[in-house]
């Protein structure tokens, strides 16, 4: 997974700013490690047509270690606010990841 750090102050992006909150225009891309913690999460019972057959299931934002946060679908075992988790796939532009 690729992220984007402000050569200025560091704060790092998941998606290309045009700007930094700090004003810079200056970023590099860098790889990142696909961990973190859960800073919250909701276990789903409805969803939307093409997602009925996947009921129940888990999903989360996620607080990389990196420091940006991103919704995720849990697999696997339930977890719960700041349990460690890591990404094990990307399909169809959602991130799946599960527990440590």
């Amino acid at each position: 997974m690729t992220g984007y750090r402000c050569s200025q102050c560091g704060r790092v992006s998941l998606e290309k700013p045009d700007r930094c909150r700090c004003g810079s225009q200056a970023f590099e891309a860098v790889e990142l490690s696909g961990k973190g913690k859960v800073y919250t999460c909701t276990t789903l019972h409805a969803a939307a047509e093409p997602f009925e057959k996947d009921l129940p299931f888990q999903i989360a934002i996620v607080e990389l270690d990196e420091g940006p946060r991103l919704t995720v679908r849990i697999e696997g075992r339930r977890v719960a606010i700041d349990d460690p988790v890591h990404l094990v796939r990307e399909q169809d532009g959602t991130r799946f990841f599960v527990g440590d």
